[in-house]
């Protein structure tokens, strides 16, 4: 598992586990991220990290792409 952050555009990743108190837990659910999700990493060069989610796109915060642990269908990056 690494963090969302050092995706690049294009990656398809699943989200793993969230690394922050419960605060940043509900908000990523209101935005419908939840562990076991599939999201597209459509661009992270700097500033917010734009996300595809079930057919929207969604921007959050660098610092909380951090915090967002994912990985590749069960698989390790580079691997």
């Amino acid at each position: 598992m690494w963090p969302l952050a050092f995706c690049k555009p294009g990656e398809k990743v699943v989200v793993r586990e969230v690394a922050g108190g419960m605060g940043i837990r509900r908000r990523l659910e209101s935005m419908g991220l939840y562990p076991g999700e599939e999201v597209e990493v459509i661009s992270a060069q700097g500033g917010p990290v734009i996300l595809g989610v079930k057919g929207c796109r969604l921007g959050i915060g660098r610092g909380m792409a951090y915090k967002i642990m994912v990985s590749y269908n069960g698989m390790v990056k580079g691997r």
